[in-house]
């Protein structure tokens, strides 16, 4: 009967630490994955904040292309206006 109670009280102390360990694991279990969904959180803002950075920057560079190609065709008109009145003006003189 002694090696019974015995056997049984051992068999007590490990199916506690063995619930212990596994309540422990759990708890870890749950903190990584609350980490892990942070981190996600955290990268998906970072990425839609990058990404809208770079569209602006995109718009940015587009409206500056557009306004020197506008600025590049008003001189170029201006220079041929200039170019074509120098010969007039040399007719009527």
């Amino acid at each position: 009967m002694e090696i019974l109670s015995f056997i049984l009280g051992i068999a007590f102390v490990v199916v506690i630490a063995v619930a212990i360990v596994a309540v422990y694991a759990f708890v870890k279990v749950s903190k990584v994955n609350e980490e892990l969904s942070n981190t996600q959180q955290t990268m998906s803002r970072d990425f839609e904040h990058v990404y809208r950075v770079i569209n602006e920057e995109a718009n940015s560079l587009h409206k500056r292309i557009d306004e020197t190609e506008r600025n590049i065709y008003s001189q170029m008109d201006s220079r041929f206006d200039k170019l074509i009145s120098k010969p007039k003006q040399l007719l009527k003189d």
